[in-house]
């Protein structure tokens, strides 16, 4: 658990005198973005315990199974994570090494919600998201567009809901009981990039991917506030990459920026039905000597 900033300490920092002058990032007004503050608004939880909706607490999470017996300890894994800022556009994983990380994000739908794995035992409603994968650098297994189902029940309306050329194969050597599919082989790297605001750390990974949400639905059953629910979704999937990232001896990091509309293009998405909230990334990190790596949360 992270230390708590010494009372004495916050106390002194808040009383030293501070120097210089912040410069202005760009000399235009500030831009007013009223839609913001009225989805800020429109997404806050009604208190109304009369709603369906508000029964959605947190669950009573059981005692968590046992740990694995082999692999780093959690607690290393959690002290020395980092988000990478550049990747090297040549370190591959292990097909094997991939699919375990895709199994960790699966919630097991098949259990109760206080006997999903951890963290998936942590939120009370079924999984709204599924992921897009732009597949670069995996020994054995084609590169190319695939989809991991995180509902395997919701495989034939996601079929439904994509391109019908795409091929919906099984990748080689995949678990049975993972539902990752192969849309369309083929290089990915510069379409990850150009996706991703054109940013080279979506194509010279290991793999990339965009967090697509059940949008119409989730928000037509329960109401606007669920909008942050998918996004409290969205990074429970990305700090589980993270932790995932740095057991295999690799890094990651969320990517904010992507232009959402030719996502969904690129995976036959045409309604409201599905939409791109967030993307990610992982593969061998550049380290940027310019930057100072201090000890995390106050260890020595």
């Amino acid at each position: 658990m992270a230390r708590s900033l010494d009372p004495a300490l916050a106390r002194r920092m808040t009383r030293q005198r501070w120097h210089g002058t912040a410069n202005r990032l760009s000399r235009d007004e500030a831009v007013p973005w009223e839609v913001i503050d009225a989805v800020a608004v429109a997404a806050r939880k009604p208190v109304d315990p009369a709603r369906e909706a508000d029964r959605l607490e947190a669950p009573v999470v059981e005692s968590p199974g046992p740990a694995s017996a082999d692999g780093p300890l959690a607690g290393q894994i959690i002290l020395q994570r980092r988000s990478l800022l550049a990747c090297d556009g040549r370190t591959s994983i292990a097909a094997e090494r991939f699919y375990r990380m895709l199994t960790r994000l699966m919630p097991g739908v098949e259990r109760p919600v206080s006997r999903r794995p951890m963290p998936w035992d942590s939120i009370p409603w079924e999984p709204t998201i599924h992921l897009g994968l732009f597949v670069h650098r995996v020994d054995g297994i084609p590169p190319g567009l695939y989809l991991l189902v995180r509902d395997p029940v919701k495989i034939d309306r996601l079929k439904r809901a994509k391109h019908a050329r795409f091929a919906w194969s099984t990748p080689p050597g995949c678990p049975v009981d993972l539902p990752l599919r192969m849309l369309e082989a083929g290089d990915a790297r510069r379409l990850a990039s150009q996706l991703s605001c054109h940013q080279d750390i979506a194509g010279e990974g290991a793999f990339a991917l965009a967090m697509i949400a059940e949008y119409q639905d989730a928000l037509f059953t329960y109401g606007a506030w669920f909008y942050r629910r998918l996004f409290w979704e969205a990074g429970l999937i990305g700090q589980v990459l993270y932790l995932e990232a740095e057991a295999a001896g690799l890094r990651a990091t969320g990517i904010g920026c992507f232009f959402d509309d030719p996502v969904h293009r690129v995976f036959g998405i045409e309604d409201l039905a599905f939409q791109s909230l967030y993307h990610f990334t992982v593969g061998g990190p550049v380290d940027d000597p310019r930057l100072t790596t201090l000890p995390p949360y106050g260890t020595t």
